[in-house]
């Protein structure tokens, strides 16, 4: 059973006892103990490393995204500027923001920069 789930056991003692709340990751013994499960008590709980995969969301980042098209609702003539100071962030990190919104489709941009305006389209 070691040999065969050898890389599972490792990762499973990691997830026991890894943790940074900082981020949302707690500590899990749930894979130590589906491990443990089977190879004492005969149980049958499959062994998938991937599972046990951390799936990091960057909140800061979801958050920024949210303020940005919550301002773009206020105002739909807003520019990079005017997010800069509401959001106390730097020019190129607004720019930034906004043209990962507009690649994943959230904003688009009618018109010019000096006379257009954006429209929301992904909410």
């Amino acid at each position: 059973m070691f040999a065969e789930h050898s890389w599972y056991f490792r990762n499973s003692l990691v997830r026991a006892n890894y943790e940074n709340l900082s981020i949302g990751i707690h500590k899990t013994e749930k894979f130590l103990i589906q491990f443990l499960s089977n190879f004492l008590l005969d149980e049958n709980h499959v062994l998938k490393n991937r599972e046990m995969h951390i799936h990091y969301v960057d909140q800061v980042n979801d958050t920024v995204n949210e303020d940005i098209i919550s301002l773009i609702k206020q105002n739909k003539h807003i520019t990079a500027n005017d997010i800069k100071e509401r959001l106390n962030f730097s020019l190129s990190t607004v720019k930034r923001k906004i043209k990962a919104l507009k690649e994943k489709g959230l904003i688009e941009q009618i018109g010019s920069d000096k006379t257009g305006y954006w429209k929301i389209i992904g909410k």
